[in-house]
């Protein structure tokens, strides 16, 4: 698979979880900005989407500024 296709992969796993509004996936930083609605989902859900998808998340949350 390649780095395009792995990106795209983790993109749509991510984005199909309800209450996400925003994703953007750095292959080069490894890394995901996600944006989602903490009414509707949580990070768990969001990591699990991941794992659903054969990927393996690691956890770094940074709080949004006001």
């Amino acid at each position: 698979m390649s780095d395009d296709q792995c990106v795209m992969m983790v993109g749509r796993a991510i984005a199909s979880v309800e209450g996400v509004l925003d994703v953007d996936v750095n292959l080069g930083n490894k890394e995901a900005v996600v944006e989602y609605d903490r009414k509707k989902t949580d990070l768990e859900e969001i990591m699990a989407a991941i794992r659903e998808a054969g990927y393996r998340p690691i956890e770094k949350i940074e709080k949004p500024s006001s």
